[in-house]
């Protein structure tokens, strides 16, 4: 009988401390993270490769932080209207699933306020998992990512996460509805968007060759974006609502007749006034593939081609299917192949002065295209600034600028124009 009871209370016991024990795959709630010796100081330290201000930064200068707030503008409510949604903007999946961290209630262990934005567990994984452990002495990197981390580390990984809601995936995306309710069309550069937010973490020396940010960064973004954006036309070509416009360039259907005379001038890949896809995912990467294995190059263009033909048709779902199927796994297979470039301050220099002169393929795309040219010059010059400061004042910033002012306003935009001003550009370099 002793023992029998012996054997109970032994077994309460392991279950009690089994039912303290965190479960990995949990969120916490940013609340977690906010004691000053953790992640909650109102200043830096330098005493740890940790910062230990992150959640002020956030909180007080990170565009992530107010993305819920957006909801509530006049802007938000007209997408919700035209959207027909049942509620509000700030009470639609549609909408929090990007502008928060909107995660099912059965995996939640704290507390996680939709007012809170995007939140730590958004980027870097729910915590519950290893947010107790990450501290200790001899705990590592490896082991928090075993337990639910997010490995931001990974540059595939950094960027999945950033285009799961800057391009969008299987599972959430703004589509051409909500840009006809009025949502901005999206614009992203993985190393662009990283390094123009305020870092919470320790820049490294070399910013130019440093492995997670840099030059290095903004290439395998590309890759990874194109990636994403074919995985997204196999998804939508899947659907019920194919043809998806946002996969279009929007210039062919929403154009003035009467003052774009240089469509008509520089004439159509294929009939004229089809609907075209749109190349901007493969404006640069074609560049940097050509540097990492030119076969490749030569591959992929034919599947561009091919793409690009089968979406105007609009009636062949299996071939886009299939087309985009195809250059997916190539641009997969070829990603850590761009990863492995070089990029001392020359062969930066160099893939600019590429990009710019590259004004045949821009002359027939689409302003979408453009925007991606301008952001990669953008990115790759941040990465010499950062080494030398003084260019930020140079002939090659100005001429930066000026590409920005050219596609300000898409629906003037001219590619002869802004061929012109990659000439100047490429006179700086």
């Amino acid at each position: 009988m002793m023992m029998k009871r012996m054997t109970i209370l032994f077994l309460l016991m392991t279950s009690a401390v089994a039912a303290q024990q965190p479960v990995p795959g949990h969120y916490e709630g940013v609340a977690s993270c906010v004691n000053s010796g953790c992640h909650g100081s109102t200043e830096p330290f330098n005493t740890t490769r940790i910062l230990q201000n992150e959640y002020y930064t956030w909180l007080n200068s990170d565009r992530h932080a107010q993305a819920y707030n957006i909801l509530f503008n006049d802007r938000s409510a007209r997408v919700a209207r035209n959207m027909r949604l049942k509620g509000k903007a700030y009470q639609e999946a549609v909408c929090l699933d990007c502008h928060t961290t909107n995660v099912p209630a059965r995996l939640v262990s704290g507390k996680v306020d939709l007012e809170d934005g995007i939140q730590c567990e958004a980027c870097h994984g729910p915590a519950s998992g290893w947010r107790a452990e990450h501290t200790m002495a001899g705990w590592t990197h490896e082991q928090s990512v075993a337990r639910g981390m997010t490995d931001l580390r990974s540059l595939p990984i950094r960027a999945s996460g950033c285009l799961s809601c800057h391009l969008g995936n299987s599972t959430k995306e703004v589509d051409h509805e909500l840009i006809a309710s009025g949502h901005p069309i999206l614009a992203f550069e993985l190393d662009n968007y990283t390094e123009t937010m305020p870092p919470h973490w320790r820049r490294g020396k070399d910013t130019v060759t440093a492995g997670t940010h840099g030059a290095r960064a903004f290439a395998v973004g590309q890759s990874a974006a194109f990636s994403q954006s074919l995985d997204n036309l196999a998804h939508h070509a899947r659907g019920e609502k194919w043809p998806e416009f946002s996969d279009m360039s929007c210039i062919n259907c929403h154009h003035s007749l009467e003052s774009s005379g240089w469509r008509q001038e520089r004439g159509w890949p294929g009939r004229a006034g089809l609907p075209s896809w749109s190349p901007q995912h493969w404006a640069v990467l074609r560049l940097l593939v050509n540097r990492a294995n030119p076969s490749t190059r030569a591959q992929l263009d034919n599947d561009v081609q091919l793409i690009a033909s089968r979406v105007a048709r609009m009636n062949d779902t299996n071939g886009v299917i299939q087309a985009a199927t195809d250059a997916k796994r190539i641009i997969d297979g070829v990603t850590p192949q761009i990863a492995a470039l070089s990029w001392r301050e020359d062969d930066v220099r160099a893939l600019m002065r590429t990009i710019a002169g590259d004004t045949g393929f821009l002359l027939t795309s689409d302003v979408h295209s453009a925007e991606q040219t301008a952001l990669a010059l953008q990115s790759l010059a941040a990465a010499l600034t950062r080494s030398n400061p003084r260019l930020l004042k140079s002939p090659m910033t100005a001429a930066i600028d000026a590409l920005f002012e050219e596609i300000k306003n898409r629906e003037r935009y001219e590619p002869a124009r802004f061929v012109q001003k990659l000439a100047a550009l490429r006179g700086t370099l």
